[in-house]
């Protein structure tokens, strides 16, 4: 099946640029993209459906209490 979106030109001109430099057509790597950012989200809600306050809180307490490093001060 096929659909037809309207984007705007800039939009467009930099998928040209991204695509073109994967050597695919537009039309494959926005597919492409958009399936990944399906896939990603699907992901994401599939690790918040499983987080719970309580084992948050007990990775926190494994954290040492002590001060950063020099280097990591901000």
């Amino acid at each position: 099946m096929s659909r037809t979106i309207s984007l705007p030109e800039d939009l467009w001109k930099r998928a040209e640029g991204l695509a073109a430099a994967e050597r695919m057509s537009v039309e494959q790597f926005l597919s492409t993209r958009l399936s990944e950012q399906f896939d990603d989200l699907e992901y994401l809600r599939e690790r918040a459906a499983r987080a719970s306050q309580a084992k948050f809180r007990e990775a926190l307490r494994q954290i040492p209490d002590v001060d950063p490093e020099p280097y990591d001060r901000l």
